[in-house]
This record gives structure tokens, C-alpha cells and sequence, in this order.
């Protein structure tokens, strides 16, 4: 039988995983669970949306960091309840 710290801890926030892709006209953010499960994908006018809901910053370079969107990433999931 396994022993009560080996069975499932749940992640923490710095453990998802944020991947943020734009170019030109296309955008992207996904968030991911350590073990490579998405969470959630925005694509283009979703991706307007949860800026204009004031859930993602606005980008303020051409080629934003997945770091930079993380926390953020995680907080809409949340709010969702798409993680606990």
C-alpha cells in the first residue's frame, strides 16, 4: 500500500504550465497540468476576450513570455473552475 506522501498532492500554482503563441493576427494561450494535460486553449477573439475581461494583460511586446502569463493563466482557470 502506498504511503500517504506518495499519493497524489495537488500542484501548485507554479507547477501549470503556460504556453503563449502570437503572431500578427493569431493568438494563443494554453495552460497545462506538469503531466502535459491541458486545462484550457484560447485561440484569437477568446484570447481578446479574456484581455477585455481583464483577465490576461494586454501584450505589451511583440513576443510575450510564458512566465509573464502564467499567474495569470492560472487565475482564469480558477475563476472557472477549471482547477481547484
Amino acid at each position: 500500500m502506498p504511503s500517504s506522501d506518495t499519493q497524489f498532492k495537488p500542484f501548485t500554482d507554479t507547477d501549470y504550465i503556460c504556453s503563449v503563441w502570437f503572431e500578427r493576427d493569431r493568438k494563443h494561450i494554453r495552460l497545462e497540468t506538469p503531466n502535459n494535460r491541458t486545462i484550457f486553449e484560447l485561440w484569437d477573439d477568446d484570447v481578446d476576450e479574456a484581455i477585455a475581461d481583464g483577465f490576461l494583460p494586454t501584450p505589451k511586446v511583440l513576443r510575450p513570455r510564458d512566465e509573464d502569463w502564467q499567474p495569470c493563466a492560472v487565475a482564469y482557470a480558477r475563476y472557472y473552475g477549471m482547477i481547484p
